[in-house]
């Protein structure tokens, strides 16, 4: 097994060897004879920034497997500092690999040393080495090895590209964080490579502070449901332990949580999802009619009135107490509002879950 690994790292290292290699003669050979690629070179070196993204993106289109150093330079220039720019380019690089061709439609990526082609040829020769210079193993041929390489490089590209979309979906501008999310749910949307971590994403800015983009997020996880009915479950399942589950979640992330749940649309023939919801919705119930812990303060404890003055003494707050101990009751308000928003927000989603539970059907 050993002697197979080292083998595929060989067979790596040669690979990207070739890759480069080959990149680099397509580019030699376009930029010599084509009027275009002249063109689309000058812009990328002396051009404004939106010029310089439209370049690089009609570069990589016309051939993604000879044009990597394009896409990193796309990927670089979506992790600069200014925002307009970098979302910009982020969302070329999105195009790219959410409507393009650069990403396979029907699978995730593979890294090389995992591509089947090479594991079965490994697993079937008799001699399970291969050194640099040697004859390929099997009928592998130095296309199957760029083809390898380049699909490995790749994956490893759009899981960086990956965490600079995490860093602009927690942006502190509202718009790159709306734009970001946008392209989250695209991507999730319309490819497969990185699902989970694309859904964990979406799902999180339910607990967005700012209310347009915590019911943008919500209103996207619905229009996925609609374009992938078989993921219902699965973005369920997110949902209750990304926000339901997980310790120190936010009353209003749990609000939006439960108002997404309570939309989903559901047919006779997902009884399973509905049971889900239906469980999810008495535990949810359980926990939000649970009283608070008593106080414990001392009984002599001072207590505000209404003036902002100690009960039993006619001396006035200062001014940053009284702020913090109106704030706070603000605050334990505005948490009981919540509680029973959530409270009816469960209500509603039981009573849309039932009917297609067949629970009545039992007994």
């Amino acid at each position: 097994m050993s002697r197979h690994r080292v083998a595929i790292a060989s067979l790596h290292t040669y690979a990207k060897s070739l890759l480069e290699a080959d990149s680099e003669a397509y580019a030699s050979k376009h930029l010599s004879t084509s009027s275009s690629h002249k063109f689309l070179s000058t812009i990328m070196t002396s051009g404004t920034l939106s010029d310089k993204v439209s370049a690089l993106t009609l570069v990589v289109q016309e051939s993604p497997v000879h044009t990597t150093k394009s896409f990193e330079s796309l990927l670089g220039l979506a992790k600069k500092r200014s925002r307009g720019q970098a979302v910009e380019a982020l969302g070329a690089i999105k195009d790219l690999l959410a409507m393009g061709v650069v990403l396979p439609s029907d699978r995730r990526l593979r890294t090389f040393a995992t591509q089947p082609g090479l594991i079965a040829t490994m697993q079937e020769t008799s001699n399970p080495t291969w050194n640099s210079g040697g004859v390929l193993p099997g009928n592998i041929t130095k296309a199957h090895l760029i083809s390898w390489a380049f699909e490995d490089w790749l994956k490893e590209a759009y899981f960086d590209m990956l965490k600079v979309l995490e860093g602009w979906c927690n942006d502190e501008v509202e718009y790159a964080r709306s734009r970001a999310v946008s392209y989250v749910y695209e991507l999730l949307k319309e490819k497969p490579e990185q699902e989970s971590n694309l859904l964990r994403l979406l799902v999180n800015k339910l607990g967005d502070p700012e209310k347009k983009i915590a019911s943008r997020a919500s209103y996207l996880l619905l229009q996925l449901q609609i374009s992938h009915p078989l993921m219902k479950g699965i973005i369920i399942s997110s949902i209750e332990d990304e926000l339901l589950l997980r310790p120190g979640q936010s009353l209003h992330a749990k609000y939006y949580a439960i108002n997404t749940l309570n939309q989903t649309i559901l047919s006779l023939k997902e009884e399973t999802v509905a049971r889900r919801l239906l469980d999810i919705y008495f535990d949810l119930f359980v926990t939000l009619l649970k009283k608070p812990e008593p106080d414990t303060k001392p009984k002599d404890a001072p207590v505000l009135n209404r003036k902002g003055q100690i009960q039993g003494g006619g001396a006035p707050m200062g001014r940053k107490a009284k702020a913090k101990a109106n704030k706070e009751e603000e605050a334990k308000l505005s948490g009981e509002e919540t509680v029973e928003k959530m409270i009816s927000a469960v209500l509603t989603g039981v009573n849309r879950a039932f009917p297609f539970s067949k629970s009545d059907d039992t007994g």
